[in-house]
């Protein structure tokens, strides 16, 4: 069930750091940071049974868009997605003055290239992507998108944040009165953004996200969640959100494989044509393939239980090792309420982290796994968010610049 938060007051989101004087926002709202004020509004209501009710549902990230016109979906860019170093952004923003030269993915064109390659294929250049409107170099594009539905056309804009600044003065801890010399500033998220047509009007900024659950146990969490404050200081003016349902057009999961597969396939042919020996090469790539995106840090360990960058899946009691892949890495952390202690830290793979697998079989036996992998997620500590994955990101589809 998806689930839209519309924040009332400014948001901080970010993690305590004790030797800093300022406090800052993580760009989302972090699943596990839901599930913790939806906790705590069980214990007040003087609930009991407060770990079975919070373990049977499954929290994703919730990913910031301005509301403008109907939004099929919002999501983090995939760590091959490229745009222009020159003039960066998309080509079909609503505001002129933000339109770039454009924003493309590189996963299936490098996918089909290290494919060939892995046959025999020989070419007289090196695999390379300038911007085909300046041939400036392209660069990794960062962020979060929306997909406007604008009449008949489809708009990709990217999610422009304004941040709200104020500086405080510190509370001693023995006196509970100002602490002198010691001030500390808050750079929260505004609730409010600037319209991505440009116009005059401000529009307000949502977040949208995925919860899985049985629909009463999600219609309580709504209920709980509506009205109540997340984040830090929220006693001091900050946090306070309203939860909704809402509905998103994201393409089915199958419908994500197939179309995968299909540019896959065009791709192939396409620099097939340029390879010297291309009459040595097979028409179409072997078995059927598919990408898991991470739409969170994801806490991986190799079989011997070494922390990894690199992502394996059992799917029907078969282990598969990715073909191709692109990962940075980030930290996996956060902060207890209950014990009042940072939580441990893990090495994770960055969200937008792209992994490709290869499946031999039939295809009907994968499509079931693949549903299981998006709903339960990927890696260690699942249950605090980490982990979360898409299967075949709609935006490795364009390989074309936006």
């Amino acid at each position: 069930m998806w689930l839209k938060i519309k924040p009332e007051e400014p948001l901080i989101l970010g993690e305590v750091r004790t030797d800093s004087q300022f406090l800052t926002s993580l760009p989302y709202i972090p699943g596990r940071l839901l599930r913790g004020a939806w906790a705590d509004r069980l214990l007040s209501q003087g609930e009991t049974a407060i770990l079975p009710r919070v373990e049977s549902v499954r929290l994703g990230n919730f990913f910031p868009a301005v509301e403008w016109r109907d939004i099929d979906y919002v999501l983090p860019m995939p760590l091959t997605a490229l745009t222009c170093k020159r003039k960066e952004g998309f080509r079909s923003e609503p505001h002129p003055e933000q339109a770039g030269h454009g924003v493309v993915d590189t996963l299936l064109p490098h996918l089909a290239y290290v494919l060939l390659k892995a046959h025999g294929a020989r070419f007289a250049v090196p695999f390379g992507i300038a911007c085909p409107s300046c041939g400036s170099r392209m660069e990794p594009v960062r962020g979060f998108f929306t997909v406007y539905r604008d009449g008949d056309r489809l708009r990709y804009a990217r999610t422009r944040l304004r941040y709200h600044a104020q500086t405080k003065v510190a509370l001693s801890r023995h006196r509970r009165a100002a602490a002198e010399g010691m001030l500390y500033t808050a750079s929260a998220i505004n609730p409010w953004s600037s319209r991505p047509d440009g116009s005059a009007d401000k529009a307000a900024l949502v977040f949208l996200g995925q919860v899985y659950g049985k629909g009463e146990v999600v219609e309580a969490l709504r209920q709980a969640l509506n009205g109540a404050a997340i984040g830090a200081m929220h006693t001091r003016g900050y946090g306070r959100i309203r939860v909704e349902g809402t509905t998103v057009q994201l393409p089915s999961l199958r419908k994500r494989v197939e179309a995968f597969n299909k540019t896959l396939k065009e791709l192939w042919a396409d620099l097939q044509t340029l390879a010297v020996n291309r009459e040595e090469l097979p028409s179409e790539p072997d078995g059927l393939y598919f990408s898991v995106d991470l739409l969170a840090p994801a806490v991986l360990r190799d079989p011997y239980g070494v922390p990894t960058l690199v992502l394996s899946l059992n799917v029907n009691g078969k282990t598969l090792t990715p073909v191709w892949y692109q990962a940075r890495p980030d930290f996996a952390g956060g902060w207890s309420e209950t014990w009042g202690l940072p939580k441990p830290t893990n090495l994770a793979a960055r969200m937008g982290s792209a992994f490709v697998f290869r499946w031999g079989g039939n295809p009907e036996d994968l499509l079931p796994a693949l549903e299981w992998v998006e709903t339960e997620g990927v890696g260690e500590r699942r249950d605090e968010s980490f982990g979360e994955c898409l299967i075949c990101h709609p935006f490795h589809q364009e390989v074309q610049e936006r």
